[in-house]
């Protein structure tokens, strides 16, 4: 019964002491915790937003780029230069990769040819298995 007596002032409140619990040394340091708290609430809240309005910024330049390929595709077809330098590029960027001739004719496969008589009876023994099917 005396500790609680010890921790109440004379009017039976507890004392500043115990309704701080020890985390703070007096109303005061209290008060600046929580304007510093309260400080840095604000601060992170306007970053929040501002990483907010760039996300929605960014979100908007998106939504409008595929409209700006499509111009950009509609001026370039419209231009018979400019079509033909991208074509022109284009096939020569396909390098080492056989094409149809002008006259619509396959480029023909190089033949393979056997480099010993083991090679030749391989390829003879597959050629006369394929006739069978």
């Amino acid at each position: 019964m005396k500790e609680e007596n010890r921790n109440a002032d004379p009017e039976g409140t507890p004392e500043e002491g115990a309704i701080l619990a020890g985390k703070f040394k007096s109303v005061e340091a209290l008060v600046r915790a929580y304007g510093e708290l309260e400080a840095e609430f604000t601060r992170r809240s306007q970053r929040l937003k501002a990483l907010e309005e760039q996300l929605s910024s960014k979100e908007e330049e998106a939504s409008h780029a595929p409209c700006g390929q499509e111009e950009l595709l509609r001026a370039v077809t419209q231009n018979e230069g400019v079509r033909a330098r991208v074509v022109s590029d284009y096939l020569q960027s396909l390098k080492g990769v056989p094409l149809m001739g002008a006259g619509g004719s396959n480029v023909p496969a190089p033949a393979k040819r056997p480099g010993t008589i083991r090679e030749a009876g391989s390829l003879a023994l597959g050629f006369l298995k394929n006739q069978g099917k």
